[in-house]
Order: structure tokens, then sequence, then C-alpha cells
């Protein structure tokens, strides 16, 4: 060669054009290609490729990025994609308000589709079909583990749900009962379905695989089921936290398209401190005011009455006080300030308490929900693929729009039970109990109930008494 690597590396040293620390970057990709071509030597002189003119081509990359110069290609590019991904996200967004209005049960089954897509996206990187043709029963296992989860999760939302149908519930209570042993009895026979299935050659990418799996279903079958509980407290509590992870994750890429200098985080390169600054503050603004124009609908804050409610439904109910405005006492220091910028004294503002929990949840979306989205960036990294799959063009696969989304809905759902959630009682729950007690004790209970109303007043006389 005309030069040999340490000769090549003291002149890209010299270089008055590249930093030191840019010229540095060049290193990893020369030593692969000194080390890789090294006995092709002569051929490469005779054909007129010389080490130092691919030196010079990654140093002319280099000072182009770190100039800002980017080749006409790379641009068009980087605006075709830009177009492809606005239009998807449109797109998802609509359908995401299509789901919503048309209700729990539209979004439920909309949850159920999504947990199997992302379910089977984290399955497929572990996947190594040689071995899998040796191991005929390999994925059926892994949707049987699946069918067992979603059947315990799914059955306590059903039974919730028909708590509001005692007839029905009523007739199913010997299922309902025995729910949790149905549910891990189903999970034994997968367990001796695997252990019986283990080949000598194949243990330890079998106990992979388990691992695996069970990873998969804690991290994206549980975490996703926090969404359904959301729902059963008001379609309010699912539906914000997802819109925030949106918005910040739309105002990020657009300031970082646009103003992005500085990496944020290595393992995911064209993330930015602009892009995460500017979605942050972009998604509190949106935040508290978004949560100020939903909290006087209905349909949004109060928990489903039922299963096929839709935006069209006339839903009634006492809301959670935190939707109530409220008036709190602007500091003087404030009232002063304002007083001197518009004319005009403020003591006082009307704000609803949820949009202070709002915020709270906002900085949440904003500061640590995008470290999901870094964690699957990890996993990528881990297993050399650029995205999850490609279902959703310009986005990659469905597991790289939802990767925030499963922490955000644990967080919203453990925030919600620890400072807002009302402890009541309700009909459903107490009749529930009811059905429990063998006959002697509910005609017990029936008689103490009837005892209690005729002595308080509250009615006349029981018709028909059961005796």
């Amino acid at each position: 060669m005309a030069r040999d690597f340490a000769e090549f590396s003291r002149t890209l040293n010299a270089n008055r054009t590249v930093s030191m620390r840019q010229a540095r970057k060049c290193r990893p990709k020369l030593a692969a290609i000194h080390v890789g071509l090294a006995t092709m030597s002569d051929t490469l002189s005779n054909i007129g490729i010389d080490l130092e003119i691919i030196g010079w081509l990654c140093v002319t990359e280099v000072a182009n990025t770190a100039s800002g110069t980017v080749p006409q290609d790379d641009s068009k590019k980087r605006w075709k994609n830009w177009r492809q991904r606005t239009i998807f996200t449109f797109l998802m967004i609509g359908g995401f308000f299509t789901f919503i209005a048309l209700g729990p049960l539209s979004i439920m089954l909309m949850v159920l589709c999504l947990q199997v897509m992302i379910y089977r996206e984290v399955i497929s990187l572990s996947s190594v079909p040689k071995k899998e043709r040796d191991l005929p029963w390999s994925r059926a296992m892994n949707v049987y583990f699946l069918g067992c989860l979603e059947y315990y999760l799914y059955g306590q939302n059903i039974h919730r749900a028909l708590k509001r149908h005692p007839w029905l519930e009523a007739h199913l209570q010997p299922v309902f009962a025995h729910h949790t042993f149905i549910s891990f009895s189903m999970y034994l026979l997968g367990f001796v379905w695997f252990v019986s299935t283990l080949r000598k050659g194949y243990y330890r990418f079998q106990m992979g695989q388990f691992a695996w799996t069970h990873m998969a279903l804690a991290l994206v079958v549980m975490q996703s089921q926090f969404m359904i509980e959301n729902i059963f407290e008001g379609i309010f509590w699912f539906f914000l936290p997802i819109a925030l992870v949106i918005v910040n994750d739309i105002f990020a890429y657009v300031f970082g398209f646009f103003f992005g200098r500085h990496q944020l985080i290595e393992l995911s390169p064209k993330k930015t401190w602009e892009g995460y600054i500017g979605g942050g503050l972009t998604t509190m603004v949106f935040g508290f005011v978004f949560t100020a124009l939903l909290s006087d609908w209905k349909f949004m804050v109060c928990a489903p009455p039922n299963l096929h409610m839709t935006v069209f439904s006339d839903v009634q109910c006492d809301v959670n006080p935190v939707f109530v405005p409220r008036d709190y006492r602007v500091p003087s220091a404030v009232t002063a300030l304002l007083s001197a910028v518009l004319h005009k004294t403020i003591t006082t503002v009307t704000i609803r308490p949820v949009q202070f929990h709002s915020l709270a949840i906002s900085a949440f979306a904003s500061l640590i929900a995008p470290f999901g989205g870094f964690f699957a960036s990890g996993v990528k990294r881990a297993f050399n693929i650029k995205d999850f799959g490609n279902s959703i063009p310009g986005h990659g696969g469905v597991t790289d729009r939802f990767d925030c989304q499963f922490i955000m809905a644990a967080f919203s759902h453990t925030y919600f039970t620890s400072f807002i959630k009302l402890s009541t009682v309700t009909v459903g729950a107490v009749f529930s109990s009811f059905l429990v007690l063998n006959p002697e004790k509910q005609i017990e209970l029936y008689h103490s109930i009837q005892e209690y109303l005729q002595t308080s007043g509250s009615v006349a006389s029981i018709v028909s008494p059961i005796s």
C-alpha cells in the first residue's frame, strides 16, 4: 500500500481541517479496512485503491458532519422519511381517536391486538429457525403462555364488567370464584409441557427461550394491562398518559430535527438534548391545557357504566373532586408583577386540581418515559437490528412506537391509585360478596338489611319477605 496505517494516522492528526477528536472517529474504520485488506495490497495497487484515499473519504465525512453539511442524497432521504413518518403519525392518531370514540370495549380490543403484535415482535428476536426446526413445539409454547396470561388478566376485567349485570354474574360465579386457580393450573400445564420437551444438546437454548418468553410477558403484557385498569377508572386516565407520550415523541422529533446538535444518549444516536428539552416543555404545557379541556366531558372523566358505552352515549356520574374547578390565591409578589406588566390586578385564579396532577404525569412522560424507548434501543443494539419490524412505514415495528407506553401506563395507574382514587364501595362489589355466601347466610343478610331499612324509615315495608 502507498502508506501504512501508522503513517496515515499521523497524517490524520496533522490535518488542519479536521480536529484531533474528529480524526479519531475515522481510526476504527481505517483499522478494520487495514486488517481486512492487508493481504490484497498488490491487487489494490494494480487497481489504484489507496488507504489514503479511503481515509480522506472518512475525514471528509467527519468534517461535513461537524460543519452541518449534509450530502444531497442524504438530505432527500431525510426529508422523504420525514414526510412518510408524518403521514403515518397522523393516520395512527386518527385511528387512536376512532377507537377512543367507540368506547371501552373497542379500546380493550385495541390493547389486546397491540399486546399480541408487540409480544410477537419481541419473541421473534430470540428466534433461531435452525434450532426451532428440531424443536417443533417451541413457538406453540410461546403462544400458549401468552394465552394463559391473557386469560388470567382479561378474566378479571370481564368479572369487573359483569358486576353491573348481576344475573349473568350469578350464573358465571363458579368460574369467577376459582378464576385464579384455573389460571394457575393452566400455567402449570404449560410448565410441565416445557419440561417434557427438553432435549439433550438444546438445554441452554430452550432455557434461554423460556426466560425470554417470561421476560416478554412481564414487560409487554403485564405492563400494558395497566392501560385496561385505567379504562375502568375513566377513559381520561387511559387517554391522557398515551396522548402525553405521543405529544412528547412528536415534538422531541420536531425539535431534534430542526435544532438538534448535541447527542443525548449513545444508545439512541438520533436523540438530542434539544429534542429532549423542547419536547418536555411542550408536553408540560399541552398536559396542563388539554386536561382542562377534557375535564368537563363526562364521557372521559366518568367510570364507564358498561363496556358498550360510546362517545354518543349520555353518560352521567358524580365526578371525582379533582375535576371540579377551585379558586387559588395568587402570591402577592406574583400579583404585583402581573399588575405591573398587564396593568391588571389578579388575586385569584380558577384551576382544576387535576391540572396540577397532569403536570406531574407530564413530567414523567417527558423525563422518564423516554427511557423506555432507550431501553428498547438497547435491545435493538444487542440484537443488531434497526427496528423491531416494518409494519408501520417511517416508524418501524409496533414496538418501536409503543416502547414508552408500557412504563407510562404503569406509572399513571400507580399515581392515580396513590393520589387521586377515592375509596368507594359499589353495589356491584357488595353483590359479588353476597354471591359468595351460602344460601343460609344470604337469607340472614337479607333479613338484616330488611330490618335496618324498616328501622331507619328508609322503606315502610318489604313486600313478600323471605322466611
